[in-house]
């Protein structure tokens, strides 16, 4: 008894090694003690698990074969304006993130790309104010003439700079548009002075839907030549300063 009861426990113990190689394994075995009757039903389940995603992936399949008229028309309708919207809106906006100071643009103008705030500069501080504002009127040949944007500006030198002269170059521009105005290069100093900039678009645009452009942005170059260690060193930075959000002091007349 004893002799078979020990014969059924080791078979047991190898078929029961064998169930991961099996897809469906059943153990059933009677030691006297206890009946052990387990499926197993590991492997099974990735098996039925894989068939599933294979018979769901050429269901896919099947329906785009069958359906590709179709989708090619939505693609096409749909798909195709929607890209075409989107690289219209970012090329706009990208193309005119950038700027020339330039009065007349040549191959050896550069295109600006990177501005900092006023009060971000190396060695001076600006404090600039929007003090005027004129809109343009047509003339007798319909073209827009007599607009301006006037600003007080002044500078601070900052810590441990010893400033000879600041000069800057001022212009305005729009952002989706690109409507652009260089005013004249101009020195500044510590008290406010006052510099225009003829501006002779119609503003507020909508140059895309949804796309409102109601100001331009002041835009400056600023060189200044401070002393360090008995030298002269000359510095170029450039600002950018958004007018969206303010409010000149004086409205003009036309």
């Amino acid at each position: 008894m004893l002799d078979t009861q020990y014969y059924l426990i080791i078979t047991y113990f190898k078929h029961l090694s064998q169930c991961i190689n099996h897809e469906d394994f059943r153990v059933p075995f009677n030691f006297g003690f206890f009946v052990y009757n387990r499926k197993c039903t590991h492997k099974k389940g990735l098996y039925d698990m894989n068939n599933k995603n294979q018979t769901r992936m050429k269901k896919i399949l099947k329906w785009i074969d069958k359906n590709r008229v179709k989708i090619g028309i939505w693609l096409f309708l749909v798909i195709l304006p929607i890209s075409l919207v989107v690289t219209a809106y970012v090329g706009s906006y990208t193309s005119n993130r950038s700027l020339y100071f330039d009065q007349e643009v040549t191959e050896e103008s550069e295109k600006i790309k990177s501005f900092v705030s006023p009060d971000e500069l190396k060695g001076v501080t600006l404090d600039i104010e929007w003090d005027a504002l004129k809109k343009p009127v047509e003339d007798a040949e319909g073209a827009l003439t007599g607009g301006y944007y006037r600003f007080n500006i002044k500078y601070t030198a900052n810590e441990n700079f010893d400033l000879e002269n600041v000069k800057i170059t001022p212009v305005l521009k729009t952002d989706w548009k690109g409507f652009r105005s260089v005013g004249i290069d101009r020195y500044i100093s510590t008290s406010f002075i006052s510099f225009s900039i003829d501006f002779n678009y119609d503003l507020p645009i909508t140059p895309l839907p949804f796309v409102k452009v109601e100001e331009p942005i002041l835009y400056l170059r600023v060189e200044y030549t401070y002393l360090s260690a008995g030298q002269n060193v000359t510095e170029v930075e450039y600002v950018k300063f958004p007018l969206n959000d303010l409010n000149p002091n004086i409205v003009v007349p036309n």
